[in-house]
């Protein structure tokens, strides 16, 4: 019964003990690399003077915009300084179902309300 005991704190002490040993280790250098900012050059730009095509650590995407909807990288993604802005709040429907422009921040009187239309 005793070595049963000595055995499972042994097992217990080894498991609380690994994740002390592995600090030491040179584990952790690609995490801290990975925490860097990567680098975005600009590729290409469309007749309006913005990227449309950009790269970022070596791998090569399309800018997102009116026309290219798929297969693309958002712009502020990818670093650069326009194109749509995540909503901070909830508008109180989907934005597919809002046709009226969103404000940037949430009105002080509650949701986004579209006006009534008459049914007909």
């Amino acid at each position: 019964m005793k070595t049963n005991v000595l055995i499972a704190s042994g097992l217990v002490l080894a498991a609380f003990a690994s994740p002390v040993f592995a600090q030491g280790t040179d584990e952790a250098a690609p995490q801290a690399a990975s925490d860097s900012k990567p680098t975005t050059l600009i590729v290409s730009r469309g007749a309006d003077g913005r990227p449309d095509v950009v790269s970022i650590d070596g791998q090569t995407y399309k800018v997102c915009k009116g026309d290219v909807q798929d297969s693309c990288i958002n712009p502020r993604t990818a670093g650069l300084k326009f194109g749509a802005r995540d909503l901070q709040y909830w508008p109180g429907r989907p934005a597919s179902e809002i046709s009226a422009p969103l404000p940037a921040t949430p009105p002080a009187n509650g949701p986004v309300e579209e006006p009534a239309t008459a049914p007909g």
